[in-house]
C-alpha cells in the first residue's frame, strides 16, 4: 500500500489514479531469450494487484500482444479488481499497409481489449510519429481516437512524448502532434539519470503538460535498475569511457547511501520519491519484476523527502549526468524493448518522423 502522503492524482478528465503503477516495458524481460519468464512476471503482476495497483502500463508491441495477454490472465483471475490498463497503437503493422491505415486503430483496440478481458482502456497511446507520407493518416486517426473516447472504449487519448535524450527535431515533431492530437495524457521516460526534457523556453515536459491540463505517464523511473543498484549496461564502445561512467554512477550512489542508508529499500525510496516529486500531474510506472521486487516498490516509500533531501539528490544526479556526457560516450540503456518486445535499444529510437 502507498503512504497517505501519496494520494491519487488527476491524470485525465475523470481518471484519478494512485501515483505508482507498474508496466510491462522492462528489460527485466530477459534479452537472452525470445520470451520472458511468464511465471515470474505473472507472480509479480499478482503481487501488484494485491498491493492495490490501479494502473498497468503495457503495449501491443511488447512481444506482439503477449504482455497484454499476461496482464489479461491476471485480471481474469481477479474478477473484482479495480485495475485499469493503458496500451498503445502505431508500431505493430499486422496485415494493414501501415500501422495507422484505415480502421487499424479500432481493430487493434478490439484485439487489445480481448487480450485484457476488458471493456475499455484507461489510456490508448499513439506510439509512433509516422503517420504516412504527408501525415496522410493523421486526421483520420485523430478522428478515430476521439470517437473511441466518446463511445467509452477508451477514457483518455495518449501521445508518446520526448525524453531527456530526444533531439530538437523530435521535440518539434512532438509539439506539432500535440497541437493536432490534443492528447489527455503524454507518455515518456524519466528518472534521475534521464530528466524530463526541456521542450523550449526553459519549460520541461512536466510543466508543459501541467500548464495544458494534460497528465503525464512516466516509465523507467529506475533507469534500467541502475538506481536500484544494478550494474549499468552500455552500448558497444570504448571500455575506458564505460568504466568512467560506471565509476561516476557508483560514486553518486555511494553519496546517496551516506545520506539515506545503504539498503536496497533506501535506494528505491530515493529514486521513486524523487521522480514522483518532479511532476504532480504524473503517475510513474515501474517495470514488473518478480513478487519480491514488486513488494519492495510499494513497501519502500514511507516518509516524504524534504527540500534539503531533494536538493542533495538533484546535485548527485546532476553530477552523474555530467560525468556521463563524455565525448562519444556510450549511452546507458534504459527500459525499452524492441518492436517485437525481445530486445533493448537506446533511449531515443530512430523512429521515422514523417510530415
Amino acid at each position: 500500500m502507498l503512504p497517505h502522503d501519496l494520494p491519487r492524482r488527476p491524470v485525465a478528465p475523470g481518471l484519478l489514479l494512485k501515483p505508482l503503477c507498474v508496466g510491462t516495458g522492462t528489460s527485466r524481460w530477459s534479452v537472452s531469450t525470445s520470451r520472458p519468464d511468464d511465471e515470474k512476471l505473472l507472480d509479480g503482476l499478482r503481487r501488484a494487484v494485491e498491493s492495490g495497483v490501479e494502473l498497468v502500463d503495457t503495449a501491443d508491441s511488447h512481444l506482439h500482444g503477449h504482455a497484454e495477454r499476461l496482464v489479461g490472465k491476471i485480471l481474469k483471475e481477479n474478477r473484482g479488481h479495480r485495475v485499469q490498463v493503458s496500451s498503445t497503437v502505431g508500431r505493430v503493422l499486422g496485415s494493414a499497409p501501415h500501422p495507422y491505415a484505415g480502421p487499424r486503430v479500432r481493430h487493434q483496440l478490439e484485439q487489445t481489449l480481448e487480450n485484457l478481458y476488458l471493456a475499455e482502456l484507461a489510456v490508448y497511446t499513439l506510439e509512433s510519429y509516422d503517420f504516412g507520407n504527408g501525415d496522410r493518416y493523421l486526421a483520420p486517426v485523430v478522428e478515430q481516437m476521439r470517437t473511441l473516447r466518446d463511445l467509452g472504449q477508451i477514457r483518455a487519448i495518449g501521445l508518446r512524448g520526448p525524453d531527456g535524450c530526444s533531439s530538437p527535431r523530435y521535440i518539434r515533431r512532438f509539439l506539432e502532434l500535440f497541437d493536432e492530437v490534443r492528447p489527455d495524457v503524454v507518455w515518456t521516460r524519466a528518472n534521475g539519470l534521464l530528466p524530463l526534457p526541456d521542450i523550449g523556453d526553459g519549460e520541461d515536459l512536466g510543466t508543459f503538460t501541467d500548464r495544458h491540463g494534460v497528465g503525464l505517464l512516466i516509465a523507467s523511473p529506475l533507469a534500467n535498475g541502475i538506481l536500484a543498484g544494478r550494474r549499468p549496461r552500455m552500448e558497444t564502445g570504448a571500455a575506458d569511457k564505460a568504466e568512467k561512467q560506471t565509476a561516476a554512477i557508483d560514486h553518486g550512489l555511494a553519496a546517496l547511501a551516506d545520506r539515506f542508508g545503504p539498503s536496497a529499500d533506501a535506494r528505491l525510496r530515493v529514486a521513486l520519491r524523487f521522480i514522483l516529486h518532479q511532476a504532480q500531474n504524473a503517475v510513474v510506472a515501474v517495470g514488473v519484476g518478480d513478487r519480491t521486487e514488486v513488494s519492495r516498490y510499494f513497501d519502500c516509500l514511507d516518509g516524504p523527502l524534504c527540500a534539503a533531501d531533494l536538493a542533495v539528490i538533484e546535485e548527485v544526479f546532476q553530477g552523474i549526468r555530467n560525468a556521463m556526457r563524455l565525448p562519444e560516450a556510450p549511452t546507458v540503456i534504459v527500459e525499452t524493448t524492441d518492436p517485437a518486445g525481445r530486445g533493448v535499444f537506446p533511449a531515443q529510437p530512430d523512429t521515422p518522423l514523417r510530415r
